[in-house]
């Protein structure tokens, strides 16, 4: 077997338009993991919202969340690794979100927080699937009483994504890493932490070399995980620049692209 590992975002990636895992995507993933392969789900999604896919497995495979800000294992829930911002610079990117009006989500581990409770950030609150979400204005103001900080988040009109992360890069330079994960979505992590990054360490303790993995996604916090795989991935619903830097382009979401690849270059 040439590729003894996958990996794949979840959003408009491994779920269809619906939010659906099909049955088709359910068995190639199934027959993947059979094969002796390591199946990775790779998501800007908290820990708490992958259950769908957890709940495939009978033996434990990695889950990349937080874009690769930290991994666990599914079934025992393992914490793999972890990727912190640095105070200063979720503090940096928080302070510069208020500056601005945008509504906020702050991640640290496993809770979440919120500088105001409006529609956008109960909405959030709701699809990350918790059940807590504390409003904090000043994060010098929770500093001692939390791990560390996992993410900085902003909702945004996707009309001023484009322009918010060109000026938020060269703002922030290397300092923050700054990606999107969906059209409304501008998020903050570690300078050291990524997708890329986290399959990289997943690599090393499975002993799977990154020319053995596929990398599949959708969006442009995928592509530092197209530069490490073997064989970078885009599925036909990815924007034009997300498929230019791709190896390869799968059929759509819809059209159950990663069971394509999968059937494609490991079943086969």
């Amino acid at each position: 077997m040439k590729y003894k590992l996958i990996a794949s975002d979840v959003d408009g990636t491994l779920l269809n338009s619906k939010s659906e895992l099909t049955e088709r995507t359910k068995a190639a993933i199934l027959s993947t993991v059979e094969a002796g392969a390591i199946f990775v789900t790779a998501t800007g999604r908290p820990f708490t919202n992958v259950q769908i896919i957890k709940d495939l497995f009978d033996k434990d495979m990695p889950f990349i969340v937080f874009n690769g800000a930290a991994a666990y294992l599914g079934k025992s829930e393992k914490l793999l690794f972890e990727r912190f911002l640095e105070f200063e610079h979720a503090k940096e990117a928080f302070d510069a979100g208020q500056e601005k009006g945008i509504s906020q989500i702050v991640w640290t581990g496993s809770r979440l927080w919120a500088n105001r409770k409006c529609e956008k950030t109960l909405r959030y609150q709701t699809l990350s699937k918790t059940a807590e979400m504390t409003v904090v204005s000043d994060l010098a103001q929770i500093k001692n009483e939390v791990e560390g900080f996992s993410k900085v988040l902003w909702i945004v009109e996707p009309a001023e994504q484009t322009k918010l992360i060109t000026e938020m890069r060269l703002r922030f330079k290397d300092r923050i890493k700054c990606v999107s994960s969906m059209s409304h979505f501008i998020e903050y992590i570690s300078s050291t932490a990524g997708k890329g990054a986290a399959l990289a360490d997943i690599g090393k303790l499975y002993g799977i070399n990154k020319d053995e993995m596929i990398a599949v996604g959708d969006a442009n916090n995928d592509i530092c995980m197209f530069e490490y795989a073997g064989l970078g991935v885009a599925v036909a619903n990815a924007s034009d620049e997300i498929k230019a830097a791709a190896d390869y382009v799968t059929l759509s979401n819809d059209d159950d692209g990663v069971a394509a690849i999968i059937e494609k270059f490991i079943l086969s």
